[in-house]
């Protein structure tokens, strides 16, 4: 396959590999990376009037957030997993309306939870 942008065939290459080489606990930190740096984008895409960007990030998005749903474990996280179960069903919902409305804020404010998630999220030690 060739391409037409070297550095976003580098990117991806990048990405792969880090996600060849993660283990659960890493490919989870390297969702909740990629849902940010996505809303992130989203947000900037507001900014500019770039609408068509803004719409596939926020698609973006909001599929790692509904796999990051996908991926809880209720039989181990117990109370844990319900409140994040809770959290990615309103950020999904959050990020639909922000599409929907350019709302930059609410981008904003989906990043911003998704970044407490992550900060915590690193803190945890794999067993």
């Amino acid at each position: 396959m060739t391409t037409r942008n070297p550095a976003a065939a580098y990117r991806s290459t990048a990405v792969e590999t880090r996600v060849h080489e993660a283990d659960p606990h890493q490919l989870i930190a390297l969702m909740l990376e990629g849902a940010i740096q996505r809303l992130r984008m989203a947000e900037a895409c507001i900014a500019s009037g770039d609408f068509t960007r803004k719409a596939k990030a926020a698609s973006e998005a909001g599929a790692i957030v509904d796999s990051l749903s996908g991926c809880l474990d209720f039989s181990q996280g117990g109370a844990i997993a319900a409140r994040l179960e809770a959290l990615y069903d309103y950020a999904s919902r959050r990020i639909v309306a922000a599409n929907a409305a350019n709302d930059a804020e609410g981008f904003g404010e989906v990043a911003g939870l998704l970044d407490d998630v992550f900060a915590a999220w690193k803190q945890i030690k794999p067993a």
